[in-house]
């Protein structure tokens, strides 16, 4: 586990059970923090794609990284920001790069993926959610708490001043 302040490199040593093993994080993978508030909500690599790094409140006030787990069988993707089945899964150097606002999608249940993903809505106070109907998955419209706006880069409703478009609706979806 790392704390803020400890010093950590792209190469990087971990004690795991008093057995020392060498890992390499692409370099393209950003270096995980908990300074801001958008690094507070973002999950971050682990050298080992089966974890994740999630930044957790200390006692003293300040954050600090915590490893988690990927459910049996998935690997952490940092670019859909949840684990995901080996399929889906990619390197951050092999991830592609998108630029920060793009048209926004339709909410499709289909795949894992798209199962795990929240969709943004044309009103910016709700969001779409898939849940199980009947056997299957449908996009549920869901709505944030008040004062807060959906966020499709973040997966969550955030505050009013610090929500930023990351996709727009095309004009027949608005």
């Amino acid at each position: 586990m790392l704390h803020r302040g400890q010093p950590h490199s792209i190469g990087s040593v971990l004690v795991v059970l008093g057995t020392v093993m060498a890992v390499t994080v692409s370099a393209l993978c950003p270096t995980p923090r908990c300074a801001t508030y958008d690094e507070i909500n973002t999950l971050w690599t682990d050298p080992d794609p089966a974890h994740y790094q999630q930044c957790r409140p200390s006692p003293n006030g300040t954050w600090y990284l915590q490893q988690m787990t990927c459910a049996s069988g998935t690997l952490f993707s940092y670019d859909r920001q949840v684990c995901v089945r080996p399929a889906y899964w990619t390197d951050c150097a092999v991830a592609p790069t998108a630029p920060d606002v793009v048209p926004c999608e339709a909410p499709r249940c289909i795949t894992f993926a798209e199962i795990g993903t929240l969709w943004v809505h044309r009103l910016r106070e709700k969001y779409y959610q898939c849940r199980p109907v009947n056997g299957t998955w449908v996009p549920q419209e869901m709505l944030c708490a008040p004062g807060t706006l959906f966020s499709f880069k973040h997966q969550v409703c955030v505050h009013q001043a610090m929500w930023q478009s990351s996709c727009y609706m095309a004009d027949s979806e608005q």
